[in-house]
């Protein structure tokens, strides 16, 4: 095939906040109705205090109607298409798009016993509609199950099944985890032994933070430097947890993390601490549970879903990651991802490299993470993916 199969790592979808309504379970329905008005207020005062508005207003009025396949089915097909994306792993949204889950269920979510409950009812909202919004498309939509999953671990189990008989490929995670038990706590074991089982990869999206003053200057720098160490924060508690040695199927990705050095960076921190040294001797035993390196779980196990890459970004985090490990994304329908110039940002991140690396990074190493069907894809891919003839570096 003279095309490259495009899997996108990273495509956000939700309902405008009012819809929701009819997934909810009844009993919380009233609640929304007194709720939701409010929500959105404050989901559009926060995103003044986060986002320009002058940029966004702009961004939106040049878009026309594409933001809205965020929920129109119609519409994500087209935009897939106009992008030469075959399939794309579809996440919650947080604020940038105005459609995230009611309660806080969304890409962002803290957790809140005393919210735990509705958390867990936006959650089940949005993984009922995202059901049926892969139904109407299932070759090119890989759903997401949101799992608030610090509260109830039989709740997990129940919905993780339900994710699974419904068609839904994968789940995301909380990447908070401060004041609960971290990942690397056995309780969550039975959870990691299902999703192996299912073959659906745990997944982790950046955006989520504790809570900065933004009245003080600078803090969108501050989150900026650290949102990234909150999002992979997941990564050193399941690495050095041992949940690899135990469940050497498990499936992550880590999406998202806005400069991919992050990555080679952290995994030669976490082999320096896994050996053992005279400076680390007086803090006893921490890596008996692991038969290997750090980094060779994360070669292992994990994938980066590399996402809203820079024109200036270089190849050779690629690299340092390992092409294997790279999972290309467009980001759709956020302003600072590729739509709706997605071939020349791909051909800028990816142009002149080996045509099989682009092809892993592009889509082949998806194919390692998910359930999907190749053959159909690679008959959508010869309609619609991007010529190969076009990535060749020039003479």
């Amino acid at each position: 095939m003279d095309r490259y199969l495009v899997i996108s790592s990273d495509g956000h979808a939700g309902l405008p906040p009012e819809k929701y309504r009819e997934y909810l379970d009844p009993q919380y329905r009233e609640l929304f109705d007194e709720r939701v008005a409010k929500e959105i207020a404050a989901r559009e005062q926060h995103e003044k205090n986060f986002l320009l508005d002058d940029f966004n207003n702009n961004w939106r009025a040049s878009v026309g109607d594409g933001l809205e396949g965020a929920w129109d089915s119609d519409i994500r097909s087209r935009v897939l298409d106009e992008d030469g994306v075959v399939a794309e792993v579809l996440y919650p949204d947080g604020i940038t798009e105005r459609n995230a889950p009611p309660f806080g269920a969304d890409i962002g979510l803290r957790p809140n016993a005393a919210e735990a409950h509705l958390q867990w009812a936006g959650a089940r909202a949005h993984n009922r509609w995202m059901a049926d919004f892969c139904k109407l498309d299932p070759v090119r939509r890989i759903g997401l199950a949101i799992i608030p999953a610090f509260y109830d671990m039989e709740e997990n189990l129940k919905e993780i099944l339900w994710a699974k008989e419904n068609g839904l490929k994968g789940v995301v995670l909380p990447t908070l985890m401060e004041g609960w038990d971290f990942y690397n706590h056995p309780k969550y074991h039975r959870m990691w032994a299902m999703l192996q089982e299912f073959n659906m990869p745990v997944n982790f999206h950046s955006g989520a933070a504790p809570a900065y003053d933004t009245a003080q200057p600078g803090w969108i720098g501050v989150y900026l430097s650290e949102y990234a160490f909150y999002l992979t924060r997941p990564m050193s508690t399941m690495i050095f947890g041992g949940v690899f040695e135990l469940f050497p199927n498990l499936k992550v990705t880590f999406t998202e993390a806005g400069g991919e050095f992050w990555f080679p960076w952290m995994l030669e921190l976490m082999d320096i601490r896994a050996s053992v040294k005279h400076t680390s001797g007086k803090l006893g035993d921490h890596r008996s549970n692991l038969s290997m390196k750090p980094s060779e779980y994360f070669q292992r196990n994990i994938w980066v879903g590399c996402s809203a890459l820079p024109d200036e970004e270089t190849t050779a985090s690629y690299y340092n990651i390992g092409i294997d490990r790279v999972l290309w994304g467009t980001d759709y329908p956020h302003p600072e991802g590729t739509w709706p110039q997605t071939h020349p940002k791909m051909i800028a991140s990816l142009g002149g490299l080996p045509d099989e690396h682009i092809a892993k990074m592009l889509g082949g190493n998806a194919l390692d993470v998910y359930d999907l069907d190749l053959e159909a894809m690679n008959k959508i891919a010869a309609r619609i993916g991007p010529k190969k003839s076009g990535f060749a570096k020039a003479a």
